[in-house]
């Protein structure tokens, strides 16, 4: 199934996309992507879209492997989305379920790391 998050999951590569400036790929559950904005919005007061929520999932996840490292460092992800037009999906309980997507257990992961714990996502299907 294709993502339900908009711009995400395109079933071609796009002709900018260049695969020798990647260094790493993390995929990321729909859900995820949606308690990420819903975490964003929480935190900021901004109701951010889908893509937002993509790259705060992954910096999540990659700041993940840099604790377990032992590693120091940054990460920076961007907030590219930001709209009242997102409350009436990402940030909407209806449209999540229309679309399948359960974003409580993903929720749950990201204030169980965000406190301190360990990053433990639930394994997914969207």
């Amino acid at each position: 199934m294709p993502s339900r998050i908009e711009g995400i999951g395109r079933p071609r590569m796009e002709p900018g996309f260049l695969p020798s400036l990647i260094d790493l790929m993390i995929p990321v559950p729909d859900a995820g992507s949606v308690a990420a904005a819903r975490a964003v919005r929480a935190a900021t007061g901004l109701p951010v879209g889908g893509s937002t929520g993509t790259a705060l999932w992954g910096a999540l996840h990659l700041v993940s492997r840099m604790r377990d490292a032992g590693a120091r460092g940054d990460v920076v992800a961007i907030i590219g989305d930001a709209g009242d037009r997102h409350l009436a999906t990402y940030h909407d309980d209806g449209w999540a379920a229309r679309k399948g997507l359960d974003p409580a257990p993903h929720a749950a992961a990201i204030d169980r790391f965000l406190d301190g714990g360990p990053w433990e996502p639930p394994a997914s299907r969207g």
